[in-house]
């Protein structure tokens, strides 16, 4: 990479999209952020809709050295989860190769891209993909896009994300609609509890992200970012009601069910990433859930969130 980046974040008015924005701002890189969704202090711009004249002109005036795909549909139907997850990773690329092709390509990927595993075991880059729902699917979808255009010679890499916690987690993850329910109701309703997810903070993650997007040479096609801990999602819950103070009692069963419930079983293996970055989560899952609630707030960054929708009562 050159020693002084220019850095390109699509998605930076989403959940990832600002804690990366925010790094890169903390370190003094220079970067431009891009969003479907809001305006100032950003650029708006729809990768699945816009024209590619007008991205081909964004990038051909930024000149990016580092282009960061934080950009996602996490919910909605087929047809949207395929124009967010699909269709804009191609435009991007397509662009990208016209008009930055000596720019290194971060594709925030998903965990939802594996599906579920053997309970206690971890999966690795190599591991076996089954993606249990249509997010998993457009997911794999557009990291595959990302791989190919590596393979034909691009600098670029797919970030694989497990569960991604924090302030200011959407209600799109099970931390973020525990939060928005806590307070307003008396029972928090949710689907099955009885699955066991790799939570991450959205600030390591965003460690992860700048550390790719600085690093020197060669690296990997795929990288998982996750803690390396499997955790029971009940306790997530429970968690958050005890530091909330609420006496809410919590419905199992009875919130929106998804094909990723099927899921019960994920924890990433991060040894690659450790190997070749020496990035490693630092955030623990308890600091996370407690700073997600000092931070609660009617906000809900969705619309460009990358994060794998939470296996559990929703999509995440």
């Amino acid at each position: 990479m050159t020693a002084t980046e220019r850095v390109m974040v699509f998605g930076a008015g989403g959940f990832l999209g600002t804690a990366i924005c925010r790094l890169l701002a903390d370190r003094g890189i220079e970067h431009r952020g891009m969003t479907r969704s809001t305006g100032d202090p950003h650029r708006r711009f729809d990768l699945a809709t816009g024209h590619c004249y007008a991205l081909d002109t964004l990038l051909c005036m930024y000149k990016p050295t580092v282009i960061v795909n934080a950009a996602a549909a996490s919910h909605g139907d087929t047809l949207e989860l395929t124009r967010g997850n699909v269709v804009a990773v191609q435009a991007l690329l397509a662009s990208m190769n016209g008009y930055a092709n000596n720019a290194r390509f971060v594709q925030l990927g998903s965990a939802a891209e594996y599906g579920g595993a053997p309970q206690g075991t971890s999966q690795d880059e190599q591991a076996e993909l089954r993606p249990g729902s249509a997010y998993g699917y457009t997911k794999l979808a557009g990291s595959e896009l990302v791989l190919r255009a590596q393979r034909n010679g691009a600098d670029a890499v797919v970030l694989r994300a497990f569960d991604v916690t924090g302030p200011g987690s959407p209600t799109s993850s099970l931390a973020g609609r525990v939060v928005r329910q806590l307070g307003t109701t008396d029972q928090i309703r949710l689907g099955s509890l009885e699955v066991w997810r790799d939570y991450v903070d959205v600030r390591d993650v965003a460690e992860a992200v700048v550390a790719v997007a600085t690093a020197d040479g060669k690296l990997p096609p795929i990288l998982n970012v996750g803690s390396g801990k499997g955790t029971l999602a009940r306790e997530v819950v429970h968690r958050l009601v005890e530091l909330s103070g609420a006496t809410a009692r919590i419905v199992e069963g009875s919130g929106h069910a998804d094909q990723a419930d099927n899921v019960s079983w994920q924890q990433a293996d991060t040894r690659l990433i450790a190997d070749r970055l020496g990035w490693s989560a630092s955030i623990s899952l308890d600091k996370s859930l407690a700073d997600t609630w000092a931070a609660r707030s009617t906000s809900d960054p969705t619309s460009e969130m990358t994060t794998q929708p939470t296996l559990t009562a929703q999509p995440t």
